[in-house]
């Protein structure tokens, strides 16, 4: 009998988190993958009441590759280390949560802008 050789799945994990195998995307439209919703179930927890109630699935996706995934091993044992410490699952370039408080932070504060000039071009006299 032929022996079958190993076919990585289609995913990868790193530090929780689910992504694409191929594209290291949380959302993939290429490959019709979509792990943000389960990815937000794993670090929900962490976040401030502001900053959960803006988290939602279309939040931004964020890429694994471009966060410094890179296998940790020739082998197909699917662990994942960043390039910067060489640390499977590094918790320093892997912490998604803050990753994303940043995101949803960045999205608050220009609220907050636009809410204040909105308030002064009503209240100007030209």
């Amino acid at each position: 009998m032929d022996k079958k050789p190993f076919v990585p799945p289609p995913l990868i994990v790193v530090n929780e988190f689910t992504f694409c195998r191929r594209h290291g995307e949380e959302y993939c439209p290429s490959c019709t993958y979509d792990f943000i919703c389960m990815n937000n179930d794993v670090v929900m927890d962490n976040f401030e009441e502001e900053i959960s109630e803006r988290i939602t699935d279309e939040r931004e996706s964020i890429n694994a590759y471009s966060q410094g995934a890179v296998p940790a091993t020739n082998d197909v044992d699917g662990s994942y280390k960043c390039t910067k410490h060489d640390k499977i699952d590094c918790d320093k370039c892997f912490d998604w949560a803050a990753l994303i408080t940043k995101g949803v932070q960045e999205i608050l504060d220009r609220e907050k802008w636009l809410k204040k000039r909105e308030k002064y071009f009503r209240n100007r006299d030209d």
